[in-house]
């Protein structure tokens, strides 16, 4: 072994990895850090090994007194901070360090302009990086920047290309200067040529120069979708604010209207994030070698107020990673490798005494402004709060948890807008294939066990929320705060095929998307907004219960002249085995409220519908839609057959006609067993149980499916106007 002593600190050797080398013992030497505890099999190596320059006590960066060589650090130098040395980085420099490793108390001066080149940061387990605190935030009026330096990946030490970015293990904070809020809703429709915005509420630590992002928020249409979108978000320049008014260095380019009522009164508006701040982590070169972060393991991490600018340097697409054998070495270096992304959370569990605010780590406040891939990260780490951010421009999503055992982080009114498919993303074919997180969401859970509310997405090629994944199965979750969950005693197993999602309230979805939310969990959405989804609202696919409470869902009625354009509410794919209850919703200018189609075999041309039972309750809703509710039961002669029957019934529920008419041969119907359904089919199928229909009390009655079929298919045959099926009307109480 080659070991080489600092003033307070051992430092493993780092030698030369060559493709195909062999041997344990070298492989346990480079990369024995943190290896298996932080989920990094082969560990971290020490960047730092044979510093040029090393503290030799506590003091100013500038004075070089502070440094071993007598020497300020320059070009290319291997810092390292001694153990028990506070030094304090006054410097605005752009001399290239190789590295800085942290073992003692590197603190960034909260009151000067201070920047800092470098190639890998690294803060080890008991160090400290401190760039602004709670009690000392960075001063307004000074920025604090750490640029990635634009350096190529040094293979050979750093196969697994973990470097070239800020990685911490010890304790880490960054307090920028607050913006509050961090984004917010506008009062006016913004439209192009204006130079004005016109905010819902005043703002504090908004000021001239901030970069604020305002989304796309169009209902998309054929030939504006997919490869033909061509978006409509603008990055903007403030000139200047007045309380709640913001005035542009440039006028809009585009209108960015809001969401309006089928009459035409305006319901909803959009918000404008600011994506500035006075810390900035960021890469020197966009497009050479990125920068990215990543806190591991036990790291106690609080992040507050930081702009991470173009970095991650895994890209939106299939993954390549390197491949390494059973002594730890490389035997193929990857392309695309997993895991460096803006603002990464990687199997950190947080120091074993949680913090006093309770959260196991915090990013509270941060901008993420274009990454390549996801803009925050949470893989396998539990108890953090993620609040108040806003990303914009990312690749896949914008806000993640990446393999479905994150358990209880609360994400809570944060914004995330213009997130780019990949192209060839896979959401359903398990994890590490094809690109999961990659559809181009706003947000993207895999996993249902975490908190999510208050949040807004916007401007997504696919979904605002996706909560749909591939089934999990059992996953192991932390038993208690700080919880190591590769320890089997830390940890307890959740089987994911009966987990409903912990809260999923309060949160919105708008803008040149194709659905709002798409839910595969069970659970409560409650309190959901979508408004110009150019698919569905909600996608719902429960394992077992959803109930829908109080959701919105506003549409552009003209777009409904289109017949190729099918904007649903609700969409429930065949509810099997499933019990569905849909409450309080409020539905406006969509081609149908709620829609639950059957399966349609393409191969032979039958109607299939599936045997187990299920039930869906529409209750106490308002639609003002072309088709109010379109649920395509089962057939009866299953439930004969010995398969129980499934269930519909709408309840207390009103329904308006919109004034736009759908070109086309259908007519518009308040509940409707024929749209959409095969015709010829001459299977009676259960009806839907309507009762009070309209808020009328007594007025029940059952609708079957009738189109083109025989009257033989019913019981009865009365009919209703706005009711397209057969109709048999029920008596008092029945």
């Amino acid at each position: 072994m080659c070991f080489t002593m600092t003033r307070y600190r051992l430092h493993a050797c780092a030698f030369a990895l060559v493709l195909g080398a062999t041997g344990p013992a070298l492989a346990q030497e480079i990369h024995a850090h943190t290896a298996g505890a932080s989920g990094i099999p082969q560990g971290i190596p020490y960047f730092c090994a044979n510093p040029t320059v090393v503290s030799v006590g506590s003091g100013a960066w500038s004075k070089a007194g502070t440094w071993s060589t007598k020497r300020v650090p320059g070009r290319n130098d291997k810092v390292a901070i001694a153990a028990g040395d506070e030094v304090v980085y006054d410097a605005v420099s752009d001399a290239s360090l190789t590295c800085v490793e942290v073992n003692g108390h590197l603190r960034f001066s909260p009151a000067a302009n201070t920047r800092m080149k470098v190639r890998t940061l690294m803060v080890t387990e008991a160090g400290f990086l401190e760039i602004g605190s709670a009690a000392a935030p960075v001063s307004p009026d000074v920025t604090a920047e750490v640029v990635i330096a634009d350096q190529p990946i040094d293979s050979a030490i750093d196969p697994a290309q973990f470097g070239n970015g800020i990685v911490g293990l010890g304790k880490v904070t960054m307090h920028g200067a607050a913006k509050t809020p961090t984004f917010v809703r506008l009062r006016e429709e913004p439209l192009a040529g204006q130079t004005k915005l016109t905010l819902e509420q005043a703002v504090s630590g908004w000021k001239a120069g901030d970069r604020l992002a305002l989304p796309d928020t169009r209902q998309l249409r054929a030939g504006e979708r997919g490869a033909q979108y061509r978006p409509q978000a603008e990055k903007l320049e403030v000139a200047s604010i007045s309380g709640a008014e913001v005035t542009l260095m440039a006028p809009l380019k585009y209108d960015h209207k809001g969401g309006r009522n089928a009459d035409g009164r305006l319901r909803f508006l959009p918000h404008v994030g600011n994506v500035s701040r006075n810390v900035i982590v960021r890469s020197e070169n966009p497009e050479g070698t990125r920068g990215h972060t990543m806190f591991v393991s036990r790291a106690s991490v609080d992040i507050r107020y930081v702009q991470f600018s173009d970095l991650g340097r895994t890209q939106n697409g299939v993954l390549s990673s390197a491949d390494f054998n059973s002594d730890g070495l490389p035997v193929r270096l990857g392309s695309n490798q997993i895991g460096r992304y803006a603002l990464h959370f990687h199997h950190d569990f947080g120091p074993k005494e949680t913090p006093a605010n309770g959260y196991q780590f915090t990013a509270i406040g941060n901008a993420i402004d274009s990454a390549k891939k996801w803009g925050i990260t949470v893989h396998r780490s539990h108890y953090g709060l993620v609040q108040d951010n806003v990303v914009y421009n990312t690749g896949g999503a914008g806000i993640v948890t990446e393999d479905g055992t994150e358990s209880f982080n609360v994400f809570d009114h944060n914004f995330s807008m213009r997130s780019a498919a990949s192209g060839r993303a896979a959401m359903n074919t398990g994890y590490g294939a094809g690109d999961p997180g990659g559809e181009g969401a706003g947000f993207w859970f895999r996993g249902p066990n975490n908190f999510v509310r208050n949040n807004v997405a916007a401007n997504c090629d696919e979904f605002g929320f996706g909560l749909a994944p591939a089934p999990l199965g059992i996953v192991r979750t932390p038993a208690f705060k700080g919880a190591d969950t590769s320890i089997a005693r830390e940890s307890k197993d959740l089987d994911t095929r009966d987990a409903s999602v912990l809260e999923f309230s309060n949160n919105e979805a708008y803008g040149a998307i194709q659905a709002g939310l798409a839910f595969s969990w069970s659970g409560t959405i409650s309190s959901f907004a979508v408004w110009h989804s150019s698919r569905h609202g909600v996608t719902g696919t429960p394992t077992d219960t959803l109930t829908v409470d109080r959701m919105t869902a506003r549409g552009d009625p003209s777009i409904l002249a289109d017949p190729l354009e099918k904007p649903v509410g609700l969409w429930f794919g065949d509810y099997k085995s499933a019990t569905i209850v849909v409450s309080n919703a409020d539905v406006e200018g969509v081609r149908i409220g709620v829609s639950s189609p059957f399966f349609y075999s393409q191969t032979t041309g039958a109607a299939t519908a599936r045997r187990q039972s299920g039930s869906i309750l529409i209750d106490n809703g308002h639609f003002r839609t072309y088709i109010g509710v379109n649920v395509a039961t089962a057939y009866a002669v299953n439930g004969s057959a010995g398969g129980p029957l499934k269930k519909a019934v709408v309840r207390s529920t009103v329904f308006e006609p919109l004034k736009q008419q759908a070109t086309g041969t259908d007519a518009p119907e308040t509940i409707s067993m024929n749209y959409g359904i095969v015709p010829n089919d001459p299977e009676p199928r259960d009806p839907i149980l309507v009762y009070d229909y309209n808020k009328q009390p007594g007025k029940n009655f059952k609708v079957y499916y009738s189109n083109q079929a025989p009257r033989t298919v019913a019981p009865c045959h009365d009919t209703v106007a706005g009711i397209g099926g057969w109709v048999c009307v029920l008596g008092p109480g029945k």
